[in-house]
C-alpha cells in the first residue's frame, strides 16, 4: 500500500493539501483540499474533492466550514476525478471563497 500526502501552493494565500492512497498501483482513496490563508494567519478550507463516502464528490464549504454544495460523481473512477479535481482548484481557485 502507498500514501502520500504533500502541500503545493498554487498563488499567494492558495494552497492545495493532498492525500492518496494507492493499492498495487491503483488509487483507492483521495482528498484534495483548497485552502485559502485568512486575516488572522490560519488557513481555512473553502473546497474539497475526495472519496470518503467511497464515490468521487466536490464539497464546497463557508466561512464556518458549513457545507453548502456536493457534487457527486459516479461515472468517475478515482484517478479521473483526482486528475478533475487537480485541474479545477488550478485552474479556478479563485472561485472558491
Amino acid at each position: 500500500m502507498g500514501e502520500r500526502d504533500y502541500w503545493r501552493l498554487l498563488a499567494p494565500g492558495v494552497r492545495l493539501a493532498v492525500e492518496y492512497v494507492t493499492i498495487q498501483g491503483r488509487m483507492v482513496s483521495f482528498v484534495i483540499r483548497l485552502e485559502k490563508i485568512q486575516e488572522d494567519g490560519k488557513w481555512r478550507l473553502t473546497a474539497r474533492y475526495d472519496t470518503c463516502h467511497g464515490v468521487p464528490h466536490l464539497d464546497v464549504v463557508d466561512k464556518n466550514g458549513n457545507l453548502i454544495f456536493k457534487k457527486w460523481m459516479p461515472e468517475l473512477t478515482h484517478e479521473q476525478a483526482f486528475a478533475r479535481a487537480l485541474l479545477d482548484f488550478e485552474q479556478n481557485h479563485e472561485k472558491f471563497n
